[in-house]
């Protein structure tokens, strides 16, 4: 570190170099050792700038002239201001970086939500399209084998085209055809509309609920 201090001669440019007191004045070349009050003013004058730098550079100088005047005092305010400003820089920094953290999370957030509402979109959509005619199918197909045969082709019929649901339906009405239970097949019949020979098992329930009809007291 090296300070500029005027001549006492001519006014003129000494520039001493720390830790050693003695310079060259550049205008007359005179020879002069630096002196307290000059180290004291060039300390109050980097001070007074405020800077971090500057302020280093004043405590530097202060500690140099030591018990001189004020300039203990002088050096523990520059301490405190500089311990102040590089605490303010530190607050600053880690708000900022408290802020940008912050922004990240909240960004996680909208992500995580987003990411949590399309998992539960598609567990609706699973559940609605897959998982619930499953089950429905699967009760469905118990009725069929307990002989519920009704209310198994009502289920299939309800399931429209899902798997082999309208296979179903046909085989439940010909197992109520074969129990002569007519009049619950006919609809059944009807639905299916030309699947398989499905023309014949309705011909045959609408001829046997009109013999049904004819052989009634007062059937034509």
């Amino acid at each position: 570190m090296t300070m500029i201090c005027k001549c006492r001669n001519c006014g003129g440019s000494i520039e001493y170099t720390l830790g050693d007191p003695a310079g060259v004045c550049s205008a007359c070349g005179a020879k002069q050792t630096i002196e307290p009050r000059d180290v004291y003013e060039q300390a109050r004058s980097l001070a007074e700038e405020g800077s971090e730098d500057s302020l280093e550079q004043a405590m530097l100088l202060f500690r140099l002239i030591r018990g001189w005047q004020d300039a203990d005092r002088q050096y523990i305010s520059c301490r405190t201001r500089l311990g102040r400003m590089r605490w303010l820089v530190e607050s600053a920094r880690l708000k900022e970086e408290e802020n940008r953290f912050e922004t990240r999370l909240r960004r996680w957030r909208k992500i995580g939500t987003a990411a949590l509402t399309a998992l539960l979109l598609c567990i609706a959509v699973l559940t609605v399209v897959t998982l619930i005619p499953f089950v429905k199918y699967n009760r469905a197909a118990e009725c069929f084998t307990a002989g519920e045969y009704e209310r198994a082709a009502a289920a299939f019929q309800e399931m429209g085209d899902y798997r082999d649901s309208r296979v179903r339906v046909y085989l439940s009405a010909v197992e109520l055809y074969k129990a002569r239970r007519y009049e619950e097949a006919l609809p059944f019949f009807v639905w299916l509309d030309g699947y398989l020979d499905n023309g014949y098992y309705l011909q045959k329930c609408q001829e046997r609920l009109a013999s049904q009809d004819a052989a009634l007291p007062g059937g034509k």
